[in-house]
């Protein structure tokens, strides 16, 4: 019995050593937070995080170790994961008063001011004394224009003994506006004295020395900088970028030299790497390319198994436009491991489907990253590829699961989430598709491409108070956004809200006067109101804002034409004239009023010598083959045309009306030909390119043809690169091919340079129709039709939004 009990007895000694040896709950947890404290400290950010995340491993619910992630997360530019991070703090602990300082931070950089209000005033209602949160309110008082309370609240802070190099900031950025420079400098030098390890403060008094042309004291700082923080590379590139901005070019070149050569004591090549791929970018921001190249290839040939200076070089060549070198460079990176599951060649793999993507070379991309799925299944990257092949491919239940994927290993991607809801669009799953949007805003709540999206999804589903919201929601996080304020009134416009559309589309005027987006939406809201005289009022007060403005010349000459104001139409034209006398618009605009006067001579003539202005500009060339064929003088015309580019081989002019004319008369074949010749005699001609392009891909007549188009279209889109006419080609050819998603990229990139473009507006609706978008193609096809130019399309257009409204 004596036995038993003393056997017990030790047992119990045992598990109380066991439990004191491995310490409570608190206490592992208290460690691993404690360790990871001093590491980011010591700036080492990747350990810490590690040591955050296990002190979660132990207690899910530590308010504090989500902040400090969220600290990391800040550091290495992780913002919208730093956002969600602080927020699950302060979820777990309302109280953690740094947290919610922190998120007012973000808010005031994400132009919330309402939000940043709200919790800076929840932190000073615990804490009055809240140095952080007071440095935030004067922040938050010079955005809203009250600098002299901002610099009272600062310099109050300053004399009980703040030191935060914030304080400095602003009271120098105060003293800026002024126009006080040596108050400027005495300020920074205060918040360096106290501060010696603030580069924001060395940095902005740098490029204070440079504004007031004090380029000595400048170098004397950007060089302790240097000596501060010799293993930075940020400090060593703004040293070489003075030089270089100063032309002394040579001393640049030595300091990216000695950078590219800086070996550090800890993981040594992967340093090197980093020094070498700056340098090589720096030489880049200067567009000194060939010495960009250099600096890589040197790197590769000192050392030959590097993954990630190919992989720089690869992104070079695709700078260049070069994707076949690219390809070779990153071709070479397969050969150095053996190991299918090696990072370097997963990443190259996955950066080869990436370029042949581009090249819309499919099959190989999804070759290649079956390869990389097969060795890492979560990859975000090759998961995002995935899904965007398997979208074109029609695949749409396949495409969800590759981005869930992407979402829930990576919740910032936006794009992710936005491709998650269309493959579920395109599944029919509209609900599905909104969980998908309100998931990414969840993670990304400042995203508007997000909210935008969501907005037309809830429209879809007849949930206007909820686009609405979320159309108001944007403008919240950025009033300054002018396309929000503007959708917002379109909204209105739509369902004749008149009065809330006026005071967007007037929100607009007032905020940017030099626009021509609030004059033309008001413009266009009066005529919608059959008010024409007030319509020519708002056009006129924008003429006189913006006398060179395009799109509110083209709009007043058009509302006068209608008004039957030919005589002060003409008169703006020639006002034009006399000041731009070879402007090719203005004559063409000239022409459509002598039209309307029915002077079928002086618009003949009007629209020759737009065409002498820019033989290239397709437009006058379709509104002189009009006149001949309405005048039944289309023989005669052709005849002549020939005869003129018998004569001169490079009068581009007679090649593109000649072309037109035989379009008009529906010669589709003689037009292509004349468009063939055109660029056998000039290969340069991208209008004849494009629009050879466009009439094999609308008059085929073999299989053959739709890839000719593309290559046709692609040659016009080298020369003219960004046109929107050429991308709206492109983007018509990828709908005809069946790639809608490559379609809708490259109409939606012409939207951006011509949102108002009736024609691109309509390609786009039909890809939404063919996508089962139909309320983003009804949106389109309000656009569309509220283009007063006219284009071929225009009936097609209004057959195909009834037969949406019929639906």
């Amino acid at each position: 019995m004596m036995i038993k009990k003393a056997f017990t007895l030790l047992l119990l000694l045992i598990m109380m050593g066991l439990t004191v040896s491995c310490g409570s709950k608190e206490e592992k947890r208290a460690k691993f937070y404690k360790r990871g404290q001093t590491l980011f400290e010591e700036a080492d950010f990747v350990k810490a995080k590690l040591e955050f995340k296990n002190a979660l491993q132990i207690d899910p619910k530590y308010a504090d170790a989500y902040y400090m992630l969220g600290r990391v997360d800040m550091e290495e530019k992780e913002i919208r994961r730093a956002y969600g991070n602080f927020l699950k703090a302060v979820e777990l602990d309302p109280d953690l008063l740094p947290a919610h300082v922190e998120l007012s931070r973000m808010f005031l950089a994400a132009r919330d001011i309402d939000r940043a209000r709200e919790k800076i005033e929840l932190v000073l209602e615990k804490d009055p004394q809240n140095s952080s949160a007071l440095l935030v309110r004067a922040s938050l008082m010079i955005k809203e224009k009250d600098t002299d309370g901002a610099k009272s609240l600062l310099e109050r802070l300053h004399a009980k003994g703040e030191t935060a190099p914030d304080l400095f900031l602003m009271l120098a950025a105060i003293e800026q506006k002024k126009g006080e420079n040596a108050g400027v400098e005495k300020i920074l030098n205060d918040g360096i004295q106290r501060n010696p390890d603030a580069m924001a403060l060395r940095l902005v008094l740098v490029n204070h020395y440079m504004k007031v042309d004090k380029k000595k004291e400048a170098e004397t700082l950007l060089c302790e900088n240097i000596d501060l923080h010799p293993d930075i590379a940020a400090y060593r590139l703004a040293l070489a970028d003075f030089y270089w901005k100063s032309e002394q070019k040579k001393k640049a070149e030595k300091v990216i030299d000695a950078l590219s050569a800086l070996e550090q004591e800890d993981d040594t090549e992967a340093a090197r790497e980093k020094n070498i791929i700056a340098a090589a970018k720096f030489y880049l921001r200067q567009k000194e390319v060939d010495r960009a190249e250099k600096q890589l290839t040197k790197g590769i040939s000192d050392n030959p198994a590097s993954f990630t200076l190919r992989e720089a070089l690869a992104d070079l060549y695709l700078i260049k436009k070069d994707p076949d070198m690219a390809l070779s460079t990153l071709t070479q990176s397969l050969s150095l491991s053996r190991d299918p599951s090696d990072p370097g060649i997963l990443t190259a793999k996955t950066m080869m489907a990436q370029i042949h993507m581009m090249k819309r070379e499919t099959q190989r991309a999804e070759a290649l990253v079956d390869e990389v799925l097969a060795e890492e299944p979560k990859s975000v990257d090759a998961n995002y590829i995935k899904g965007q092949i398997l979208l074109s491919k029609k695949k749409p239940a396949d495409a969800v699961t590759a981005f869930r994927t992407v979402v829930a290993e990576k919740p910032e991607n936006v794009n992710g989430h936005l491709l998650l809801g269309q493959a579920h669009m395109m599944n029919k799953e509209t609900t599905l598709a909104i969980d998908a949007l309100k998931t990414g805003i969840r993670s990304n709540p400042t995203d508007k491409k997000l909210r935008r999206a969501l907005a037309r999804l809830y429209l879809i589903e007849k949930d206007e108070a909820a686009a609405e919201e979320q159309l108001a929601k944007i403008i919240e996080i950025d009033p300054e956004d002018l396309r929000a304020v503007g959708d917002l009134g379109d909204f209105k416009l739509s369902r004749k809200q008149y009065d809330a559309a006026r005071e967007q589309y007037s929100r607009i005027v007032a905020k940017a006067p030099k626009v021509p987006a609030g004059y033309l939406k008001l413009a266009r809201l009066h005529e919608v109101q059959v008010n024409r005289d007030k319509a020519i009022d708002i056009l006129e007060k924008g003429y006189r804002q913006m006398p060179e403005s395009v799109p509110v010349i083209t709009s007043l000459v058009k509302v006068y034409i209608a008004d039957k104001r030919l005589d002060q139409a003409k008169k703006l034209c020639d006002e034009k004239i006399a000041v731009y006398p070879d402007n090719p618009f203005v004559y063409n605009l000239l022409a459509q009023v002598q039209l309307s006067g029915k002077d079928a001579v002086a618009a003949e003539a009007s629209l020759k010598k737009a065409i002498e202005c820019n033989p290239q500009w397709n437009v006058p060339h379709d509104n002189l083959a009009r006149l001949y064929l309405s005048q039944g003088k289309t023989d005669e015309a052709i005849e002549n045309l020939k005869s003129a580019i018998s004569q001169n081989s490079k009068n581009t002019g007679a090649f593109m009306t000649l072309a037109f004319l035989y379009e008009r008369k529906g010669e589709h074949e003689k037009a292509k030909t004349v468009y063939e010749e055109a660029l056998e005699t000039d290969e340069k001609r991208w209008a004849a390119a494009n629009n050879l392009a466009f009439l094999l891909v609308e008059h085929p007549n073999g299989p053959g043809d739709l890839e000719r188009a593309l290559e046709v279209a692609e040659k016009a889109e080298s020369l003219r690169p960004g046109d929107p006419t050429v991308l709206d080609t492109l983007g018509w050819i990828h709908y005809k091919q069946g790639d809608h998603e490559m379609a809708v990229t490259s109409l939606e990139k012409a939207l951006e340079i011509k949102p108002e473009s009736g024609v691109i507006n309509y390609h786009l609706a039909k890809v939404f129709v063919d996508s089962n978008r139909l309320d983003e193609a009804r949106e389109r096809l309000e656009k569309a039709l509220a283009d007063e130019s006219e284009y071929r399309e225009k009936d097609d257009a209004k057959a195909l939004m009834e037969r949406i409204e019929n639906s």
